[in-house]
């Protein structure tokens, strides 16, 4: 499965193998089938074929204070014998022990804790290159701690930065403890590591444009990037931490999120000459059957870019969430991003996103969306009504980060486009689009027995029926026609395949397509999975035959509240739907 990368490589974090015969320790079932999901990891990487795998730490579960922890090491020595690639490994907390701190009883590192690794595993910290990129792995356990070693491994890291980045090599490093999860100035806190190493390290991986940093730990998914370096936290194979469910706007999943078995898995990577890919592969608990996925194919982990296919992302996607006080941050305020988008949408392969305007109005939202872009994401961002100074000002000031504007207006003052047309264009150098305000259904009223009912919903977007509008609309601003586009709507009571068909037959303008995927009533649940399954298929074949076009779809993420609740490709919890899978699977590179 290598294509024309210059390598590939595996990274995978937090297996917390166990002895033999686990217990429900905590009342966690899940303990009893840690070992049976990391030997599904290594088979399942036997058949990846990567060129080495690195372990981000935490090995085993059992802590270097206890009588049997050198059994469980000795288990996962076990295991990971029947990897066929190299595999380099970090000291996580539950190798060597915790990073000092003062408000945790666990066992914290010292000057001996880190024997049985090192027998074990080998060096605590290491480097190696391969290709033109050099891999550094380091001990962050050790961080903060005054011990010698510290000081070793810091004079080391700076001479294998500097002489890396001096023979210009592209430098890749691998933490067990993050160095953030949302951004440099967050507090300490039990899940990344603390300042002033937190502070030397970013000063030291921007002077030296470190590529990447892929860390552990946190057993979720989480996205970032300073200056240069993009940062990645990465799924256990093992458990979830359960405390990360805050996150979601629903319930937690099994054994109170713990066991969430969609957000388990590891990252493929692929380095190119002018980028790395990552490829998040899920492995749903050793291969545990949910939502119809069964055993990983490695072929699906290959899909393309979606140049033809983007999303509307109704729900915040931007904003930090406050953690609750809780557990492991007993006495500090922690917040993450709602990250399993991001992952989701790189999983597929998607990137055009479409946001509406006030996520540009929001100053920490921009940031993200800057962050975004940084990850190859674009987005069209739409307005209503006729510009004014606020929106022209908004538009302007957001430069680089916005590919599109949609403006979306009633018909009435979009018959009078060419008005404002020249004003948008001089504050925005990429492409605009124009639509109409309409009703989601188009009858004015009908009449349910003796009474007349009316709609409230609106959606936007020319219709099939609409050419005469789309004609005029066309002649007015034909003078700027390099510069603009029109959106189009394919309605959830569309026979959605054939609209498409016809709306690239008939408009050879450059175009949008606001396509709402499959819904009832206002009232009515759609809930039918196996339906938009062989739906959302039978639209990517057909996008794929059409020009000039972007189709969004609409809804990505369930809307399980307000008005018209319906499935989308990710539940409330960011976990795939079968349409997810099969718009993953149907898009394959062979």
């Amino acid at each position: 499965m290598k294509d024309n990368c210059l390598l590939q490589f595996a990274v995978i974090a937090d297996t917390h193998i166990r002895l033999s015969g686990a217990t429900d320790e905590g009342g966690y079932a899940s303990n009893r089938v840690a070992n049976d999901r990391a030997k599904y990891v290594v088979d399942l990487l036997n058949k990846l074929e990567p060129d080495f795998v690195i372990h981000l730490g935490d090995l085993v579960h059992p802590i270097p204070a206890l009588k049997i922890h050198q059994d469980a090491v000795k288990t996962a020595c076990d295991i990971f014998a029947k990897l066929q690639a190299k595999l380099f490994a970090i000291p996580g907390n539950h190798d060597i022990g915790d990073k000092a701190n003062g408000f945790l009883p666990a066992p914290v590192i010292d000057a001996n804790s880190h024997h049985v690794f090192e027998k074990k595993w080998g060096p605590l910290y290491q480097s190696f290159s391969n290709q033109n990129s050099h891999f550094i792995c380091l001990d962050t356990p050790l961080m903060n701690s005054g011990l010698l070693r510290e000081k070793e491994q810091k004079k080391w890291l700076e001479n294998e930065l500097s002489t890396a980045h001096i023979d210009g090599l592209r430098i890749f490093v691998f933490t067990h403890y993050p160095l953030l999860i949302c951004d440099p100035e967050e507090p300490d806190h039990y899940d990344n590591i603390d300042d002033p190493a937190r502070s030397w390290l970013l000063d030291l991986f921007n002077q030296n444009e470190v590529e990447a940093v892929f860390s552990g730990h946190v057993h979720n998914v989480f996205v970032g990037v300073h200056e240069k370096t993009k940062y990645y936290s990465l799924p256990a194979t093992s458990f979830v931490r359960p405390e990360y469910s805050e996150l979601y706007t629903v319930g937690p999943a099994d054994e109170y999120g713990r066991n969430d078995i969609a957000k388990l898995g590891f990252f493929f990577v692929k380095i190119y000459e002018d980028r790395h890919q990552i490829i998040p592969v899920r492995t749903y608990g050793a291969g545990e059957s949910f939502s119809g996925v069964n055993a990983v194919d490695p072929q699906t982990i290959t899909a393309k870019k979606h140049q033809m296919l983007g999303v509307t992302l109704r729900q915040g996607w931007g904003r930090r969430i406050e953690l609750a006080v809780d557990g492991l941050d007993e006495f500090r305020r922690k917040e993450a991003y709602r990250d399993g988008i991001l992952i989701a949408l790189l999983e597929l392969g998607i990137r055009s996103l479409r946001v509406p305007l006030a996520d540009l109005t929001n100053a920490e939202v921009r940031r993200r969306m800057a962050d975004y872009v940084k990850f190859g994401f674009n987005f069209t961002v739409f307005s209503l009504g006729k510009p004014d100074a606020h929106v022209l000002s908004t538009i302007e000031s957001a430069g680089s980060l916005i590919l599109n504007w949609e403006i979306i207006c009633p018909e009435q003052i979009l018959a009078q486009a060419e008005k404002f047309v020249v004003d948008a264009l001089s504050v925005f150098n990429g492409r605009i689009y124009l639509a109409p305000v309409v009703p989601l259904k188009e009858t004015e009223g009908s009449v349910v027995g003796s009474e007349k009912v009316f709609q409230h919903f609106a959606s936007h977007g020319f219709s099939l029926k609409q050419k005469n509008e789309v004609q005029q609309l066309l002649e007015k601003i034909k003078t700027y026609s390099k510069n603009i586009g029109l959106t189009f709507r394919v309605t959830p009571w569309d026979d959605a395949y054939s609209v498409l068909q016809e709306i690239d037959n008939q408009f050879l303008t450059e175009k949008l397509i606001n396509l709402q995927l499959p819904r009832l009533n206002e009232g009515v649940c759609f809930e039918d999975d196996q339906y938009l399954q062989t739906y959302i298929v039978e639209v990517y074949q057909t996008c794929r035959k059409m020009s000039k076009a972007t189709v969004f779809l609409d809804t990505f993420i369930d809307s399980d509240r307000g008005y018209y609740p319906r499935n989308g490709l990710l539940d409330r919890r960011l976990n795939p739907r079968p349409a997810f899978h099969a718009l993953k699977k149907v898009s394959v590179v062979k």
